[in-house]
């Protein structure tokens, strides 16, 4: 595809980008080509200000098939290289198709004259053939992925420093759901009291704060009525946390207390101050004419003049003040108004009331004049009343406008934080609302209602803290439970991205840094990409070390924070220095956390001595980021669409800095230029283009220069306003090659409308879309596609429906109309037509029919059907698609555990848990695994006793000897424990799939026994257990866990609109558009939370009978929620609709639709913008875009100033009145009529009880067909895998060899020891297997290698094997840097680095150090070594006949017979070291380091493997030598039987070959290398294949019972004392007495 002009615009790579891309407008393309042009382009941006990061020379040998001359040297390339590009978007799926698409183009390229052929690009820039396979290896590690698995790789090396556990797993859906809910419990179960806050700090509630949290959760228990309550507002507090920390950002003081002012600013931030300022004055003027008035008439009004302390006095106080200059004062003065003038009954009501009958509201406080009624002239009386009515109406009229509207809101919200008295007040004035007394009463007043009382803004602020601090209260405990279990999930890596990146004071560093230090670190500004912080931080480092004495405790370790905070930076700078350039995808979508993480990155990095002064810019590398405002929907994933904004402009002002101030972009030859922007591709200095190239358009595309102001041939210019965006490095794609012209162009006037700044209701609202004109491509910009409207009549007939359940209902016959089954039925039948192209008709309004050519079949799965949510008619849809015999296929099922299918099983895992159980009985009876009647349920309880275990009765009373089997398998099964094999041969051999026959329901099964599997995992197989974890996911949060479907080769999709989020298909049908559920806010007020980015807010409710009293914050942020679910509705509406290709769609009426006889069908506009409709808003566009059109024939626009539309479907299938280049005609559907299959010789459709019977039917009759039996099959190889780990252990016991396998069991202790234990000899904090991982870490970057000397290694070795190196087992720089790598925190590192060091001084001096010198030993000359060498090996093992059955019902069944496999072993060798012996002959030796004994290393006392310190002999020589050789036997035999067929391989291709030596222990204590004896090494092979054998025969056999594997004798203890199933404080097993 040839770019078009923006698209080039967008291969900047000289300045900071943000691409503005519509919908369709090819930015994945756009994105690639520019991630390729940054590999290929020697000099741009990045290349000219910023240092070269570290780079390999050259790829590893053997990743890449080009020899080394058709390679380049990767540290002389000029361009970036993969790893310096970091490529992000928003979706696994969306990361994938990058890569993908970066790997097609890279495969696609050639060195050569620069051209294009439509598959090979050949480009002079690329010289070597081989370059492009560096390109291809090194794209596999790039940083290409979603923000939270690029994070995940970046904290992955730092976890240790970070103080975050090591090898922990990413948390499954149905543990976090348990770990909250179980936090949930935890935080109310936790006592109040001073002396228990213990209890709350070991729970994970952080110390700091943990009295203060507990004193928050009683009073929002408290104000709420309940903790039940309050815990209801918790759980929408916990999923909303990082908007919760972004308000809270806004609303807290450097001191972090919530600040009065602050609120005040956040608040009044959402409006404009010129609105407040114009209103005001507007008022001002409209109560100087009543004073003036009322002063006019005062002889009559007020005889003596008016009382000082009355209204009047008060009004004419305030006209003759005048507004306050500062915007919140005049919203207070404007309240004081309106107390003045307005009834108290109606000021916070929808419409106020002002001058009640033309008098001051009556109450106790004086109006100060007499009522116009009491005037006696009656000339002045009517003149008077006349005027003070004509005044009252125009203030009526100021506050009833949008513009008052909307101050009107801010008016209140000021009048309840603040008070409203007005001056000139009578001493016993009473406020319209009185203030809530804090602390709360447990009741009110006699009489009083909480609508009479508000929160002042002290009470405000402190529930506002009050919901922060148990925000933290429970992130702190959700945090600890995560650490217990073991887990993490992306909101950890977020923290530890931000700890690392120092976005704020790592958590792992506030138990030694001083408080100001941390308060430094935590105090970011707006510009999150500068370090001002850190250098805050370094100052309170100064004024602490400058003033020792009054520093207090932390004067004397403030040069460990000192030399902590300076690693911690240099960390920082030097993960920038690895990134060169940024490009983010989706960026709309992104949250405030990961903008500011992400930004953390584009800071200052790391310049050397010898490298050039860092550029003048706050953003080093070169940024781009790529999204659509009006395509920003996740709002319920907590993405903020106005950071896309806040970057945008802060990126345009870099730009514009950066080209005055940095001289290297426009030195010679330039990058940049005023008027032009430079494409990459057409550098004169390297590029030479083919001559079809130059007659292409004319050499359009070898341009190296692109005016900004350029444009295509079929696009209009661009306007001034576009021209200067793009040179400030905004570029707005705007050409769809996605939608045919005609629908694009009917869209277009749509979103004008539907996106228009009316509907704005927060005007300074930055989340709000602008309409972009979309150009259709060339190829498309002639095809009118299709837009159809499926508008089901609401009209419905007094009759009821028929009650035969044999005979099929129509939504359109007799009964109450259902809007939902209508939409679904019409849908159904039109996706029909489509896939059958059989014909249509529409109704004319005279009642007459006319048909509609039928188009072209359309296959299944180029149908799209989305919905704004998932709702009941997505059900209905599946169910009306499946009568049809349409096969379809959902993207979520909605809660797996209330699934028809899984809802049964669930039933049978509880009663395998609690067989005594009657309920749980009854579930199971009633179910389709057994099925019950009234009769047999009954006759089934009724015999029963009290205690009794109800599924063995459950088999006596079966009805028939299959399901009396199965249940008696279920309760062989239940008492073994064996769940999973209990829900797998129930889905096998009951009735179930044969009740739900459907593929999703066979899905929904096997996800729900994945699910108990995985819990199974973590908690254990106890039936109870796991039957209770899934009790509770199902109880507490039934959705929380999705059924996910695999859908049909060919199949309708149905997803919701967020699903179909970068998809597209030729049909799209856009269903249930008139529904209110995308705007309204029952959730929110259920909830009784708000939380959005600028605000959250609860809504107390102490005395819930009473309702809630009168809350500020609580109504300023359902405001700015609606606004901003408002808004977000609207970017829904054009996502959805934008997915089409060829043919729209739209499904759904108002309510109230009907059909008129000469007018056709009726459809209701409604004016509701407090919750519109997705349709509303799609019809009013119609309606507004005719009436700028200036139409007045338009159905669109009502007739004679109606609500109503009238629309002939014959009128509008001719003409849809869309603009003169929009779609020809739109179809309007309106009834099942209008199909003529649905009314011709169409076959009736199944009933659920004719399906059901049908089912039966037919599984009836397959049980009488006798198959004939062919015997069990006769497998050929079966691959087992095996760690190389696991067989010493394996090898010592059978048994533990079953548990671990068959028995699923991780090996772990079940509760371990918790008494205290001596280190003996070994660090604080560090175990032998971390002191191993150490060791071996050290080893491997450590050790030398002399290399193979001047004639070279005497058989060939790979260079990698024989690159001389330095041996560095004693420097201390390495061990720092594993020690930063793996030391736990709290560890004794001091200690630790002892015995590291003393354990490389010895193996230095051994036989090891001696070869790494270069020194001779044994004969034997080192040659080459590889530590950490991968293998990969597949052994075949002869089992005999093995066979494999399966229980059923019927008996056993044999399926197979195996008699031999292939055991697949993979691993590291710690070491391989190649020598050349005296003979000359070439060698290899496998060598295994081993560190045991290590606590002893610093004893006086010479024991075990110290004994033979010193000794220089080959072999063993003592006792625990040999026994090492003997415990490792395996795994030593293993390594070398790799190398063996390794070289034997080798040998028979007629390659060079060497002998593979006996294998050696490297002993880490005493530094000798003891060669495994020859002699003992065939037996130790013949121990290998046996133990294969066993292995082999435990993984393929069907039945292999424990009691096969019996528990060792007592003389063999020893071994079970090791073993983690006989250890800890309830062992399992053990050795037999």
């Amino acid at each position: 595809m040839r770019l078009n002009t923006a698209q080039k615009l967008a291969l900047n790579l000289d300045s900071h980008i943000v691409i503005d891309a519509g919908a369709g407008t090819g930015k994945t393309s756009t994105i690639t080509d520019r991630v390729i042009e940054h590999y290929l382009t020697e000099d741009q941006r990045a290349t000219r200000i910023l240092p070269q990061p570290d780079r390999p020379s050259r790829l590893s040998g053997g990743m890449i098939p080009a020899p080394p001359s058709e390679q380049i040297d990767l540290q002389e390339w000029g361009g970036l290289l993969p790893a310096e590009v970091v490529l992000l978007t928003f979706t696994n799926r969306a990361a994938d198709e990058m890569r993908d698409r970066l790997r097609k183009k890279i495969l696609n390229l050639r060195p050569g004259p620069l051209g294009h052929d439509g598959q090979t690009r050949t480009d002079p820039r690329i010289r070597q053939e081989g370059f492009v396979e560096q390109l291809l290896t090194l794209l596999e590690d790039a940083p290409i992925g979603t923000i939270d698995s690029f994070l995940n790789q970046l904290v992955a090396p730092y976890r240790g420093k970070l103080g975050d556990a090591l090898s922990r797993n990413n948390v499954s859906d149905s543990a976090r759901v348990l770990i909250t809910e179980k936090a949930m419990r935890a935080i109310w179960r936790l006592s109040s009291s001073p002396s228990r806050i213990g209890d709350a700090v070991d729970a994970g509630i952080p110390a700091h704060i943990a009295p203060q949290v507990l004193a928050a959760r009683d009073r929002l228990a408290q104000h709420y009525s309940s903790h039940w309550a309050a815990m209801r507002v918790l759980r929408s507090l916990a999923g909303k946390s990082v908007f919760v920390d972004e308000a809270a950002r806004e609303l807290m003081d450097h001191s972090g207390e919530f600040s009065p002012d602050l609120l005040r600013q956040q608040i009044i931030s959402s409006v404009d101050d010129k609105d407040i300022h114009r209103h005001t004055a507007n008022v001002h003027a409209s109560i100087s004419e009543i004073c003036e008035l009322v002063r006019d008439n005062i002889a009559v009004l007020a005889i003596g003049g008016w009382p000082t302390d009355s209204r009047i006095a008060s009004l004419d106080a305030l006209d003759r003040e005048g507004p306050p200059e500062s915007t919140w004062e005049q919203l207070l003065w404007l309240s004081r108004v309106l107390v003045c003038t307005v009834s108290k009954p109606s000021l916070l009501s929808r419409e106020m009331t002002f001058f009640p009958n033309k008098h001051f509201p009556s109450d106790s406080w004086t109006p100060g004049i007499r009522k116009f009624s009491e005037i006696q002239d009656k000339k002045t009386k009517e003149r008077y009343s006349k005027e003070l009515g004509e005044q009252i109406s125009h203030l009526r009229e100021l506050w009833r406008s949008k513009l008052g509207k909307l101050v009107l809101h801010f008016v209140r919200v000021a009048m309840l934080l603040d008070d409203p008295k007005p001056p000139r007040i009578p001493k016993d004035w009473q406020p319209p609302l009185k203030p809530l007394p804090i602390p709360l009463p447990e009741r009110l007043e006699d009489n009083a209602e909480p609508k009479d009382f508000h929160l002042t803004i002290e009470a405000e602020i402190g529930n506002l803290q009050d919901l922060h601090m148990l925000h933290l209260g429970f992130r702190g405990l959700i945090k600890n439970f995560k650490e217990i279990e073991e887990v993490h999930d992306f909101d950890d890596i977020q923290r530890l991205a931000g700890d690392l990146l120092l976005a704020n004071c790592p958590d792992v560093c506030r138990s030694f840094y001083p408080p100001n230090v941390q308060s430094a670190l935590d105090s970011i500004g707006e510009s999150t990409w500068r370090d001002d912080h850190i250098e805050a931080a370094f100052h309170a480092l100064s004024e602490i070390e400058s003033d020792p004495i009054g520093s207090g405790a932390y004067a004397s370790d403030i040069g460990a924070v000192r030399r902590d905070l300076e690693y911690r930076q240099s960390v920082l700078r030097s993960i920038r220095r690895r990134y060169r350039a940024f490009i983010i995808d989706e960026a709309q979508d992104n949250s405030p956390l990961q903008w500011r993480i992400l930004s953390r990155l584009w800071g200052e990095r790391e310049f050397r001595e010898e490298e050039p002064v860092a550029p003048d810019t706050p953003w080093q590398p070169t940024v781009c980021y790529v999204g659509d405002v009006k395509q920003s929907i996740y709002a319920f994933r907590q993405a903020e669409v106005s950071g896309f904004r806040e970057f945008a402009r802060t990126l345009r002002g870099i730009n514009a800095h950066e080209f005055n101030s940095i001289p290297e972009l426009t030195r010679k030859p330039a990058l940049r230029r005023e008027s032009s922007s430079r494409d990459p591709r057409n550098d004169p200095t390297a590029t030479i283009a083919k001559a079809s190239e130059h007659m292409e358009k004319g050499g359009r595309d070898l341009v190296r220069w692109i005016p900004f102001d350029a444009t295509d041939r079929h696009l209009p210019a661009p306007s001034a306003t576009e021209v200067k965006n793009r040179r400030n490095g905004m570029i707005s794609l705007q050409v769809n090659y996605r939608s045919h012209g005609g629908i694009l162009n009917a869209m277009n006037e749509w979103w004008e409308d539907v996106l228009s700044e009316g509907y704005h209701q927060l005007p300074k609202g930055d989340f709000y879309a602008e309409p972009q004109i979309l150009h259709p491509c060339p190829d498309k910009i002639n095809s009118p596609g299709s837009i159809e409207w499926i508008c089901p009549l609401s009209t419905g007939s007094p009759s009821n429906p028929i009650t035969d359940l044999g005979a099929p209902i129509d939504p359109f016959g007799p009964g109450k109309p259902d809007s939902l089954e209508r939409q679904a039925l019409l849908i159904a039948l039109r996706v029909r037509s489509l896939i059958e192209s059989s014909p249509l008709r529409v109704r004319s309004a005279d009642g007459s029919w006319h048909e509609v050519e039928a188009d072209e079949t359309i296959a299944p799965s180029d149908i799209l059907i989305l919905l704004p949510t998932r709702p009941k008619i997505r059900d209905i849809i599946v169910r009306h698609l499946q009568i049809l015999g349409i096969p379809s296929q959902v993207d979520r099922e909605g809660g797996l555990l209330q699934r028809p299918a899984t809802h049964a099983l669930h039933g049978l895992l509880q009663l395998a848990a609690r067989p005594s159980s009657r309920h749980h009985a009854t579930w199971v009876a009633r179910s389709e695994l057994i099925g019950f009647d009234d009769s047999q349920l009954h006759s089934f309880l009724d015999g029963a006793d009290d205690g009794e275990n109800l599924l063995r009765r459950l088999a006596e009373c079966s009805d028939n000897p299959r399901q009396r089997s199965l249940v008696d398998r279920w309760c062989h099964l239940s008492d073994s424990s064996r769940i999973i094999d209990l829900l797998e041969e129930s889905a096998d051999f009951s009735d179930l799939l044969i009740s739900h026959p459907d593929p999703v329901s066979r899905q929904d099964v096997e996800q729900f026994v994945n699910l108990v599997r995985e819990l199974s995992v973590e908690v254990g197989g106890d039936p109870i257990v796991l039957a209770d974890r899934v009790g509770e996911l199902s109880e507490r949060d039934p959705d929380s866990l999705e059924a996910e479907t695999i859908p049909p080769g060919d199949a309708v999709r149905i997803m919701t609109i967020h699903s179909a989020k970068g998809l597209e298909a030729k049909v799209v049908i856009l269903a249930d558009l008139f529904s209110k559920r995308q705007t309204n806010l029952s959730n929110e007020y259920k909830d009784r939370l708000i939380v959005s980015p600028e605000l959250f807010g609860g809504n107390p409710n102490p005395w819930p009978s009473q309702g809630s009293p009168n809350s500020a914050v609580w109504s300023h942020a359902i405001m700015v929620h609606k606004a901003r679910k408002i808004a977000e509705a609207r970017r829904l509406l054009y996502v959805g609709a934008t997915r089409a290709e060829e043919r729209l769609i739209v499904v759904g009426s108002p309510r109230g639709t009907h059909w008129t006889e000469g007018s056709g069908i009726s459809v209701k506009l409604d004016d509701d913008e407090s919750t519109p409709q997705l349709g509303q808003m799609w019809l009013r566009s119609l309606t507004n875009a005719s009436s700028r059109r200036g139409e007045p024939e338009s159905p669109w626009i009502p007739p004679n100033s109606s609500n109503f539309l009238n629309l002939d479907p014959r009128k509008i299938l001719s003409n849809p009145f869309m603009g003169e280049n929009g779609v020809s005609g739109i179809t309007v559907i309106h009834h099942p009529d209008c199909f003529h299959k649905s009314i011709e010789g169409a076959e009736v459709p199944l009933t659920t009880v004719s399906r059901i019977e049908r089912t039966d039917e037919l599984a009836r009759l397959g049980r009488t067909v006798q198959m004939e039996d062919q015997g069990p099959r006769s497998d050929g190889l079966a691959r087992v895998r095996l760690s190389p780990s696991q067989l010493p252990v394996f090898q010592l016991c059978p048994r533990r060899h079953w548990l671990e396998t068959r028995g699923g069991l991780s090996p772990q202790e079940i509760l371990p020891h918790t008494a205290a234990t001596s280190s003996n000899g070994m660090p604080e904090n560090v175990d032998s297997a971390t002191f191993g991982t150490i060791f071996h870490r050290v080893m491997e970057i450590g050790i030398g290698n002399p290399g193979p000397g001047e004639g070279g290694p005497s058989k060939p070795l790979l260079s990698s094997w024989t690159l001389p190196r330095e041996d560095r087992l004693l420097d201390e720089e390495i061990h720092e840097t594993v020690f930063q790598e793996l030391l736990p925190p709290g560890s004794d590192k001091e200690h630790t680095q002892r015995l590291v060091r003393i354990m490389a001084e010895r193996i230095r001096k051994g036989p090891l150090g001696e070869l790494v010198s270069g020194m001779e030993v044994g004969g034997h000359r080192l040659e080459g070594l590889r530590t950490e060498m991968p293998f990969h090996i597949s052994l075949p093992v002869e089992m005999g006949d093995v066979s494999n059955c399966r229980w059923t019902p019927d008996g056993n069944e044999k399926l197979a017979t195996t008699k031999s496999s292939i055991v697949e072993l993979s691993g590291l060798v710690d070491l391989v070291i190649c020598t050349r012996n005296d003979k000359g002959e070439s060698t290899i030796r496998p060598v295994d380091l081993k560190t045991e004994d290590v606590a002893n290393l610093e004893s006086e006392e010479v024991s075990g493997l110290l004994e033979a310190l010193g000794n220089s002999d080959l072999g063993p020589v003592c006792t625990s030598e040999e026994a090492i050789l003997t415990k490792h036997r395996m795994q030593l035999v293993l390594y070398y039987r790799a190398l063996q067929l390794t070289e034997q391989k080798k040998a028979s291709m007629g390659l060079p070959s060497r002998e593979v030596l006996p294998p050696a222990i490297l002993i880490g204590v005493t530094g000798r290398m003891i060669q495994y004896p020859e002699d003992a090494l065939e037996t130790a092979l013949a121990e290998l294949g046996t133990l294969l054998k066993r292995s082999s025969i435990m993984a393929i056999s069907a039945e292999a019972p424990i009691s096969e594997s019996p528990r060792l004798d007592s003389e063999h203890s020893s071994v079970c004392e090791e073993c983690p199933f006989h250890r800890g404080d309830i062992p399992f097993c053990g050795p037999s007495e």
